[in-house]
């Protein structure tokens, strides 16, 4: 068993395990195993945790992509065909519901806006629509 206290730093979220104390940028995924959660570092260390998934994931500000898996944004290499690879070759395939992530990590660009008048763009054509009479 170890034993977790989690404190809130001014700037981020450590938690010591184990009397180690780890910050939020170091976790690179976490996965749970009933009520406990193994905490998978950068480094390569596994550490285990009594807290259930849930309350982890929170507290470090991750995110959760399936029920048994909640992953760091910042450690994530590449989003191929429906799976995430962590920058450690760890593969995550995500839960159905939670497919829109994927979405949101896969786009990068930032969507176009479209110019208004007052923005020293063109104005937008207006399009006329031709009625023919039947005479």
């Amino acid at each position: 068993m170890s034993l977790v206290i989690i404190m809130v730093h001014k700037t981020l979220l450590d938690m010591i395990v184990d009397n180690i104390l780890i910050s939020a940028p170091e976790v690179e995924y976490l996965t749970s195993v009933s009520n406990y959660t193994y905490i998978y570092l950068k480094d390569g260390t596994r550490l285990l945790s009594s807290h259930n998934l849930g309350r982890i994931t929170t507290h470090l500000a991750l995110t959760r992509i399936h029920k048994r898996f909640s992953v760091n944004k910042a450690h994530i290499s590449k989003v191929k065909e429906g799976a995430i690879v962590m920058k450690s070759g760890f593969v995550v395939v995500p839960s159905r519901r939670m497919r829109r992530v994927l979405l949101t990590l896969e786009t990068k660009k930032t969507p176009r806006r479209r110019k208004l008048q007052g923005e020293g763009g063109v104005k937008p054509k207006k399009r006329r629509l031709a009625i023919e009479d039947s005479n």
